[in-house]
């Protein structure tokens, strides 16, 4: 009896092990929470409201937050004084979003920027999201901070 009993046991762990999803698998169920979002930026229209700076932007919402992406077309100058820049991202699913974290690095001769706006589109979804700054992202303008958490309008 106790050999059939410890067999029965060893067969049980077996299957168990032979159970778990293989590596493959689980880089699909990772792969099935990645989503498209669409993040528009509005720079404003005062004296030296563009920056040069590498702009990153990070979501929260009501499944987690996304890892601190960089805002950059290649070739391009982004956040140009009163000019509306259009990203498209690819980051883990973060549900509904309730704020965003945009910064810059504050580097590069003119690393001052005036932010009027995000527009977040979650495209799976087809939700949009609305985040009004309307102030300097500057060490030498307004309150000097170059990081902002802008709650949905």
């Amino acid at each position: 009896m106790k050999v059939v009993l410890a067999s029965l046991m060893l067969l049980l762990a077996f299957i168990a092990i032979d159970c778990s999803p293989s590596a493959e698998e689980e880089k699909t169920v990772v792969a099935a929470n990645i989503v498209g979002y669409t993040v528009i930026v509005e720079t404003g229209t005062r004296k030296k409201a563009g920056t040069s700076a590498k702009v990153f932007i990070q979501l929260f919402g009501s499944k987690g937050r996304s890892s601190e992406i960089v805002l950059n077309t290649k070739g391009r100058n982004d956040f140009e004084r009163g000019k509306i820049d259009t990203f498209r991202i690819r980051t883990n699913d973060v549900g509904n979003i309730s704020k965003i974290r945009i910064r810059h690095d504050n580097t590069g001769l003119y690393a001052g920027w005036f932010l009027n706006k995000v527009t977040v589109i979650d495209t799976g979804r087809n939700k949009v999201y609305e985040f009004r700054c309307y102030q300097w992202l500057a060490k030498d303008a307004g309150d000097r901070k170059i990081s902002r958490e802008l709650s949905v309008s």
